[in-house]
């Protein structure tokens, strides 16, 4: 009890002194002014940046893109115009050089001349970034430029939203586009393949006549083989006659030298003229017949001919109108065909001009035989009747003789003519056979590939339809547009998110301040000594001790107050709060205590180190994760480790069984630095009993 009477004098003697009244009070002060006016200066700078002058260059020149005016800088500055993030000044460059060079800005967003340009280019082959130059005037202040720097990502974002949402509208009208395109495809390909079914009718007709031509060649080619043969016949029966023909006219000539023997040959004459006339009757028919049947086969072929180059004309004009099949080989061959069958029916039609050239001069020549024969008889005849007669008519007959030799080789030459003829139109029908089995066969591969073409028609028109039906169901309203432009919206839980900066930053000052208020006493007041004459080492203990008790208790409420009901510091447990102030003052004045106790000014000295160190390594400003290796290692060990923790549970999470973790550390050092003080004066008390006996033995 008389170490607690040592206290009360010790008070009863500060009180006394109005001098060391004010100055315990201005140390337990303390605490508040440092916690306060830190707190108070660091309540809410992020609030705050609508003070911040930012200068605002604009050069963007804007754009066209998709036939629309983009100007993208312009829209940008008129939207930050109606944000309050910071103090905008829309500046041109050298204002904002100069504002940046004399610190009238903390920062300067310049929009590049190209800024709409680039932008545009999102949807080319090589897409050129947007750029927006940021320069933070850090030499002015460097939280400014990292609080700008946090803020122009916020914007670009934002920026990117807009642009995306641009380009997201056009790419949406061009599905419109493309989904209208499918529709008119899907159409066209419809009436692909009505043209397509119309040309397989017209081409399977087209085979079919084909095949009626092919069979017409083959009878035609049957038909001038008689006709050859025929011909061949009347040119050696031809060639036979003008030879007898002239053997004729050498009678008439022998006649004219005997009468005897123009008797015998005149009998024998008349017998053969006789005959004569009768073979040149049929002859003469068979050529009249001949020369109808060769008028009628010159007319046909006039007509094939006319037939054949309708045929490839037809074709050329066909391939014409469709340049798509102008490379189709089938139908290549097809045209190449039908060109050679029109020009084997030219062929055709001139042979048989020829022939009938022929027949008609054979015609006249069997005309003119009969009309010999018949002059011949008549003449035999009548040298049959008498000598006389006979000789003025042997004239007569040989007359008729040489016309009979001169037709007769008008007739060989017309026979030979013939044959000629009917060897250059069996030619042409050759050819015209040929050509028109290949274009039967061409016209059976084209309608094949009329058919595939009328499947693949139907099958593309059916896609196309489908396609357009598909695109027509995307959906292009604002919502979609926006989703597009934002697929990720941030959406922000508020349960351990603090209001504002200065509760999150309260804990490590308030910290910072007590220990500072238990330094800062033990300059003032002595920890060793009492006022009171004579005290013992433990009433010296126990005065000092209760004093910086006493002192620690003042400087919580003090700080506590001006925290919680000036500036309005939000806890979720006032009585908590002030707890766990007074346990931390408490701790940290006995640590204090102790090593002042004992080192004197070195152990101001190391509780100076000791603040350093727990200002750096606390983890009270950045996460402990950002500070160097050492510092984490040391973190767990520093007092005010515990107390940043048990504040920060008080005022954010409302975490009460980490708050009492943090006491019992707390209290645990209060415990081992207040054994360090007892020891320190129980150490004293052998020291003054030798020191008073001896004072006792001097006197």
């Amino acid at each position: 009890m008389k170490a607690i009477h040592v206290f009360w004098k010790d008070l009863k003697i500060l009180l006394s002194k109005p001098m060391l009244v004010l100055t315990l009070l201005g140390v337990a002060a303390l605490p508040m002014l440092y916690s306060g006016f830190l707190v108070e200066g660091s309540w809410d700078p992020y609030g705050n940046t609508d003070k911040l002058p930012v200068a605002v260059v604009n050069l963007d020149k804007g754009t066209v893109y998709e036939n629309k005016s983009m100007d993208v800088g312009k829209d940008f500055t008129e939207e930050l115009k109606s944000n309050d993030d910071f103090k905008w000044d829309f500046v041109d460059e050298t204002e904002a050089k100069d504002g940046m060079s004399h610190n009238r800005y903390y920062m300067t967003i310049t929009i590049p001349a190209n800024f709409s340009k680039n932008a545009a280019t999102l949807t080319q082959e090589k897409p050129v970034q947007a750029e927006i130059i940021f320069e933070p005037n850090s030499n002015y202040n460097f939280v400014a430029g990292q609080i700008g720097n946090t803020a122009m990502k916020e914007l670009k974002s934002k920026l990117s939203s807009q642009i995306t949402e641009a380009y997201t509208r056009s790419m949406f009208e061009q599905v419109d586009t493309i989904s209208e395109g499918l529709g008119d495809a899907g159409s066209g390909a419809n009436e692909l393949k009505d043209g397509a079914g119309k040309l397989t009718n017209g081409l399977t007709t087209l085979k079919t006549n084909l095949n009626k031509l092919t069979s017409g060649t083959t009878e035609l080619q049957s038909g001038l083989k008689l006709l050859y043969n025929g011909a061949s016949n009347l040119n050696e029966g031809s060639g036979t006659l003008a030879q007898g023909t002239k053997d004729l006219a050498n009678g008439i000539g022998q006649l004219t030298t005997a009468q005897k023997q123009l008797q015998d040959g005149a009998t024998k004459s008349h017998n053969g003229v006789s005959k004569l006339a009768e073979g040149l009757k049929s002859s003469k028919d068979g050529s009249s017949q001949l020369k109808e049947g060769l008028t009628s086969s010159e007319a046909a072929s006039s007509k094939l001919a006319a037939g054949a180059d309708q045929v490839a004309k037809g074709l050329e004009q066909f391939m014409a109108s469709a340049p798509e099949l102008q490379e189709n080989e089938q139908l290549k061959q097809l045209l190449s065909a039908s060109q050679q069958v029109a020009a084997g029916s030219v062929q055709l039609h001139s042979g048989q001009q020829q022939l009938l050239a022929g027949s008609t001069q054979l015609d006249n020549g069997q005309q003119q035989l009969y009309e010999g024969a018949a002059q011949l008889k008549d003449g035999g005849s009548q040298l049959t009747a008498g000598l006389t007669a006979f000789g003025q008519k042997l004239n007569d007959a040989a007359a008729g003789g040489n016309k009979l030799a001169t037709g007769a080789a008008s007739l060989n030459k017309g026979a030979t003519q013939l044959g000629q003829g009917l060897t250059k139109i069996n030619g042409g029908v050759d050819g015209l056979a040929v050509g028109a089995g290949k274009l039967t066969d061409g016209a059976g591969e084209l309608k094949d590939g009329s058919d595939k073409l009328v499947n693949g028609s139907g099958e593309l028109a059916q896609e196309l339809n489908d396609a357009a039906a598909e695109t027509s169901e995307v959906k292009s309203g604002d919502d979609m547009v926006n989703m597009f432009a934002e697929p990720v919206k941030l959406v922000e839980k508020t349960d351990y998110k603090l209001d504002h900066y200065g509760l999150g930053i309260a804990p490590y000052f308030l910290s910072l301040a007590l220990f500072m208020g238990a330094l800062v006493f033990t300059t003032v007041f002595s920890l060793r000594q009492s006022a009171v004459p004579g005290a013992s080492p433990m009433g010296r203990f126990w005065s000092r001790t209760l004093t910086f008790v006493m002192v620690s208790i003042i400087q919580s409420i003090l700080a506590d107050v001006v925290l919680l009901y000036v500036l309005k510091l939000e806890v979720h447990s006032a009585p908590f709060f002030f707890l766990f102030t007074l346990i931390t003052s408490l701790t940290f004045t006995l640590i204090v205590q102790a090593l002042v106790t004992w080192l004197d000014n070195p152990g101001r000295f190391l509780a100076i180190v000791l603040m350093i160190f727990q200002l750096t390594s606390s983890a009270g400003t950045f996460p402990l994760e950002l500070l160097p290796e050492w510092m984490q290692k040391i973190n767990p060990w520093l007092p005010m480790t515990h107390s940043i923790v048990g504040f920060k549970t008080i005022i954010g999470s409302a975490d009460y069984t980490v708050m009492r973790e943090q006491i019992m550390y707390l209290l645990s050092y209060a415990a081992i630095f207040l054994v360090l003080t007892l020891l320190y004066f129980v150490l004293q008390i052998p020291k003054e009993k030798k020191a008073s006996a001896k004072e006792e033995l001097t006197a």
